[in-house]
């Protein structure tokens, strides 16, 4: 968030957070790290040190260090903070102001040492109403000691840890970029400008967004809905190596890439003479021209819908055939003597059973309807693009596919699909909180 913003007009606002020593940029990370890594190890009134040493750093970058402006690809004056909030100073002679991230660091740093004297938590702590002393001996246990009990476990994770670091959590501080101009040579601050272009002025953007929406909810709700018919009818198979066969043809799309099954599918659907599909249809007298299925904005998204199910419906009814085998065989005779047919048995055995398995696997894939890429970059033409356009593709085709790339832009957008997912995750975790007693998190 700018220290320093424009006040005139926050769609060109040039907003200053980049300093002339960026040493202290990460000298105040480290004191930060330094205060949640004591928060954990439930070390609270040390953690005051290092967030005073924070916000010592955090003021003397603010006050006592220039900041450094850019033009472009080229570097120009370097201003104080009094210039800057003088009026007539800055990049374009206009008026600037405080930005919000003083303010919030401000907020923020009351409440961390406020904190670390008031316990907030206590009010939602449930009281077990029984003496420490009598509890776990591995609630009273130090962190280093429990650490050290099982050094062995900590050992063997280390590989791992270094591995997580590297390749997931280290390419996370690219998300810096987003709010930068990306310049190869050095990239500059520019502040919330390419959040309010995202917003504002990219018809693109909210495009890709609606169809990342519809395509994943709907691919979700026909995959789930099939892998359940698919389960039952399996469930009823008696003959036991017929019932495996199936589930073997059932099960091998999933494990095709979907580069093949692409291919497939545009030899399947070709509009030529060798498409299978056309040619039934045209010698069935059903239309009088092939159809361009992949090519044509009213039939592509049909098509990925079909794409998808034959792909992915086998697998997930791996799930639903293991909860129909655990349902007791006496409901069934039970209601076989009562006189319950094998309609009234499925609705009122079967289907009840299998209610908790369907809004759990509908919950846990929800949290992944941002996640949309392979499936439609390989079948997806300019043609389609108005209906085939997801928020990944659009990334990608914006930041490799055009003669300009914007790298700063495309990480913003990145930024806020991963923000949605989060915040999906967190919708997921509470509703299966509710519907199974426990989080996916």
């Amino acid at each position: 968030m700018p220290f320093v913003q424009n006040s005139s007009d926050i769609s060109d606002a040039y907003s200053f957070m980049n300093i002339d020593a960026p040493v202290m940029w990460y000298l105040f990370m480290i004191a930060i790290i330094a205060a949640i890594i004591l928060l954990v190890l439930k070390k609270d009134m040390f953690s005051i040190i290092p967030t005073a040493i924070s916000a010592v750093i955090f003021v003397i970058s603010l006050v006592a260090v220039n900041f450094r402006g850019y033009y472009g690809r080229n570097k120009y004056d370097i201003y104080s903070l009094t210039n800057l909030l003088s009026s007539g100073n800055g990049s374009d002679d206009a008026k600037y102001v405080l930005g919000l991230g003083v303010y919030v660091l401000i907020v923020g740093y009351i409440l961390a040492i406020a904190g670390c004297f008031i316990d907030i938590m206590k009010y939602f702590k449930k009281d077990l109403g029984v003496d420490s002393r009598y509890l776990s001996n591995s609630i009273n246990k130090s962190v280093w000691k429990t650490m050290y009990y099982y050094r062995g476990f900590y050992i063997m994770f280390l590989p791992v840890l270094i591995m997580i670091i590297l390749f997931n959590y280290w390419p996370m501080a690219g998300c810096r970029y987003a709010f930068t101009k990306y310049v190869i040579a050095g990239p500059y601050y520019v502040g919330l400008k390419h959040f309010v272009q995202m917003f504002t002025n990219d018809l693109y953007f909210w495009t890709a967004f609606r169809n990342t929406l519809i395509l994943s909810i709907i691919k979700l709700i026909l995959n789930t809905g099939a892998a359940v018919i698919i389960s039952l009818l399996l469930n009823e198979i008696v003959s036991l190596g017929f019932k495996k066969t199936v589930q073997t043809i059932v099960y091998l799309p999933h494990f095709m890439s979907w580069v093949v099954v692409a291919s497939v599918f545009k030899m399947i659907l070709d509009p030529n003479a060798t498409g299978v599909v056309n040619s039934l249809l045209l010698k069935a007298n059903m239309i009088n021209e092939p159809i361009y299925f992949l090519g044509d904005s009213k039939y592509w998204r049909g098509t990925f819908y079909v794409m998808n199910v034959w792909k992915d419906t086998g697998w997930g009814t791996i799930l639903f055939l293991a909860t129909l085998s655990g349902i007791s065989p006496d409901l069934y005779e039970a209601a076989q003597i009562d006189g319950a047919n094998r309609w009234k048995r499925l609705i009122y055995i079967t289907l009840p059973a299998l209610a908790n398995t369907i809004i759990t696997v509908f919950i846990l894939n929800l949290a992944k309807v941002m996640n949309l890429f392979e499936s439609v970059f390989v079948t997806m033409n300019n043609a389609v693009l108005d209906v085939a356009e997801v928020l990944q593709t659009y990334v990608y085709r914006k930041t490799f596919s055009s003669g300009n790339s914007d790298y700063g832009y495309t990480t913003a957008v990145g930024l806020f699909k991963s923000f949605v997912g989060m915040i999906l995750v967190l919708s997921c975790n509470y509703a299966s909180k509710k519907v199974r007693g426990r989080g996916i998190v």
